[in-house]
């Protein structure tokens, strides 16, 4: 098979694109991950390189700054896989994460100092694509995994909360305790951000959020769990420690679930990270299904 390496720009976004849809379609996940504002996120904000054979963009990947360290992503095409494609591709991004030096003026290059940091993204491993970069001495430091659930099936019963809670939407007048919830719900996790009310609405809040499917439950003592929804998306969902094993965080899902559906969603999509067991049961139990794990590398 005869490649041709080269740089790639904004012009090849098209091609960029027709690769993501054919991995999506051979690994699963997400849809959105194939869409032009996603891509563009990853492929026109740095440095990116790709692989023509016979005409057709069988591989590509981009480097970018974040932060101190570099992100890297990447795709192959299923039909190419198996040939070492994957690994030269993994190469040339590490390669490019690197502090370099021109030795002479026209020298070879040659690498200085310690390597940079490079955080290698993908929003569908294989076992492949993992054994790949455990070879180049990288190790998985974040993985969720992608649930769907077909909202043309029956759902679950809802489930009656008990008396002394109170169930409201999202507004600017119950926004307070929807913190308060998600606070007191994911603080103990790891990982947990410890963001400011504000920091937390900013991230949860666009144009896709749905006020009317996000669910708070409130008791005497405070909030005691919620849901928070977008097109598409359970968010997240969450109990407070004092009401977990109780039903609550099962009952605000369903219940945001039939909203959507009364809405129109035909499916939904949730994350759920790979160390949150409880939480994977819970789904399960549901109707949601695997279909994809996202994953982080460093």
């Amino acid at each position: 098979m005869a490649l041709e390496w080269t740089a790639l720009s904004p012009a090849d976004m098209p091609a960029i694109a027709d690769l993501a849809r054919r991995c999506v379609a051979h690994d699963g996940g997400l849809q959105a991950t194939a869409s032009p504002p996603f891509l563009e996120r990853r492929y026109a904000t740095g440095t990116a390189v790709g692989a023509f054979a016979d005409g057709r963009l069988v591989a590509c990947g981009a480097v970018r700054p974040v932060g101190d360290a570099s992100a890297a992503t990447g795709l192959v095409d299923p039909g190419h896989r198996g040939q070492g494609l994957g690994s030269g591709l993994l190469d040339r991004l590490i390669a490019k994460a690197r502090p370099v030096r021109l030795i002479g003026d026209a020298g070879p290059v040659r690498l200085i100092g310690e390597p940079g940091r490079v955080r290698l993204e993908t929003e569908s491993v294989t076992p492949e694509a993992h054994a790949l970069f455990l070879s180049r001495g990288l190790r998985q430091t974040f993985a969720e995994d992608v649930y769907r659930r077909d909202l043309s099936r029956p759902l679950p019963p809802e489930l009656e909360l008990e008396l002394e809670l109170e169930v409201q939407e999202w507004s600017r007048d119950t926004e307070g305790a929807f913190y308060e919830a998600y606070s007191a719900s994911f603080a103990d996790r790891p990982g947990f951000p410890g963001w400011s009310r504000e920091e937390w609405v900013d991230w949860l809040v666009d144009d896709e959020f749905l006020p009317e499917c996000s669910l708070v439950a409130r008791g005497a003592g405070g909030a005691a769990g919620f849901v928070a929804c977008a097109e598409g998306f359970l968010i997240q969902v969450g109990a407070v420690p004092a009401w977990r094993r109780r039903g609550l965080a099962r009952a605000l899902a369903v219940a945001a679930l039939g909203r959507m559906r009364t809405r129109g969603a035909t499916e939904v999509f949730l994350d759920v990270n790979v160390n949150n067991p409880a939480s994977a049961a819970l789904f399960r139990g549901l109707g949601f299904e695997v279909i994809a794990r996202r994953a982080r590398y460093e």
